[in-house]
């Protein structure tokens, strides 16, 4: 696969890959604190279930600050912006490395969330206004895609980094990838205009709408049954099958890649069979596998058979997020589909907040009864689903939404392995996603 197939064209090119490039530290930033929780909570003095708080901490704040920040910053140019937001995390991973204590370390994951909140709408709009109409869904799923490449191979490396040199050594990766982005956006990209961006009133309409909240909630269910598992992974292989050190960076590798196969399985079980199907089928696998998960906690088995069945669980269940993001448009179509994106983004790092927590609490109880509470949520995210696709069913049949609506959207059109995989379908509506 050449660039000309991954890549937008001409003088766009290069500023898109550089944008891509700040979405994959801020992904890697995201999750890579999972591979090193429990030397974050052993270098500090805390317990586990206090040290993944930490993650609660980034998503929480994330969730709630992406369409509050897309408003409040539209007015503001957009390249500009986009490198503060960059220089701003950089710095705030530096803060996480020299962190004294823990409570200088949350404070520095709130700043890292405030700026990945205001950097990614502001980095899908720059891509798509830069890029020609027709490679506008190119660029946004090469920059929706740096995000995808930071689970496959961020995280991996960022977990290696900290497993060989220390924890602290993995926030100063990070900060140097996003130091190299900031630079690299200044020299490249010009003056980009701003698009219009949604009033909150407009986000809390489309979220009111029939079945949409639902829906929703099925994405934080369904984000929460993988993160129980995800953000305590470390802890949970150590715990199984006694996979530490650099070997977790293995792990991870397995996920990551499965998850990027996962991705593109997504979008051709999109393309040919309904988006609830392929959710359901997503759901039902994931379940199956957090069993499968819990067999291995409780009767081990082994890394190999560790690996597999975590390979099959990523596999599987990454396929969810964008069978939501597809249904999202079908209950939100023309120019509010953007805006139910970004809320879906905002449900997705809930699903991660609500997830480290609910794990905190089942880590006392040991790794079983971690899979268990994580099959349990996603269980209930397959109800919500259905519950979801009832509504709609019922639903009377919606006027076309009117065409001076802005087109909009907030922070990113999905996040994680599921993130890139429908930016192309779905170019035409979140063109000027921010």
């Amino acid at each position: 696969m050449s660039l000309s197939t991954i890549l937008p064209s001409g003088e766009a090119r290069r500023p898109v890959l550089l944008l891509a490039l700040g979405a994959f530290a801020l992904g890697t930033d995201a999750y890579v604190i999972s591979g090193v929780l429990p030397k974050v909570g052993q270098d500090l003095g805390v317990g586990i279930g206090v040290a993944g708080q930490l993650i609660t901490v980034f998503s929480a704040v994330y969730a709630l600050s992406a369409p509050v920040l897309a408003v409040a910053t539209s007015h503001f140019k957009r390249k500009q912006l986009l490198l503060a937001a960059l220089a701003f995390f950089s710095l705030a991973n530096v803060l996480a490395a020299v962190a004294p204590n823990y409570g200088v370390l949350i404070a520095a994951r709130v700043l890292a969330a405030l700026a990945a909140a205001t950097y990614m709408p502001s980095a899908t709009a720059a891509a798509a206004t830069i890029a020609v109409p027709q490679e506008r869904g190119r660029a946004l799923a090469a920059v929706l895609g740096g995000l995808t490449v930071a689970n496959a191979v961020g995280v991996p490396l960022g977990t290696f980094v900290g497993q060989s040199s220390g924890w602290r050594a993995t926030f100063v990766f990070v900060a140097a990838v996003g130091a190299v982005s900031v630079l690299g956006i200044a020299a490249t990209l010009k003056t980009v205009a701003s698009p219009p961006v949604a009033s909150l009133a407009q986000r809390i309409a489309v979220g009111r709408k029939r079945a949409v909240p639902s829906t929703l909630l099925a994405t934080a269910l369904g984000m929460a049954g993988i993160f129980v598992v995800f953000s305590y992974l470390a802890w949970f292989s150590q715990h199984t099958v006694n996979v530490t050190g650099r070997g977790l960076s293995i792990v991870y590798l397995v996920i990551g890649v499965t998850a990027v196969f996962s991705s593109s399985a997504a979008g051709w079980l999109i393309d040919h069979m309904p988006a609830v199907r392929v959710g359901s089928i997503g759901l039902g696998g994931l379940a199956l596998t957090s069993l499968a998960l819990a067999g291995v906690a409780h009767w081990g088995g082994g890394a190999v058979l560790l690996c597999v069945v975590l390979g099959a669980w990523s596999l599987i269940g990454w396929i969810f997020n964008p069978a939501q993001q597809q249904r999202l448009f079908g209950l939100a179509p023309g120019p509010l589909g953007p805006i139910a994106l970004s809320l879906n983004s905002s449900a997705i790092y809930a699903g991660q907040a609500l997830a480290s927590g609910l794990g905190a609490l089942a880590l006392t109880s040991g790794p079983t009864t971690l899979a268990l509470v994580a099959t349990g949520a996603v269980v209930l995210a397959w109800i919500t689903m259905y519950f979801s696709a009832w509504r709609a069913s019922t639903a009377p049949a919606a006027a076309p939404p009117p065409a001076q609506t802005a087109a909009v959207a907030g922070p990113g059109a999905g996040t994680g392995a599921g993130a890139g995989s429908s930016a192309g379908s779905s170019a035409g509506s979140s063109a000027s996603a921010n």
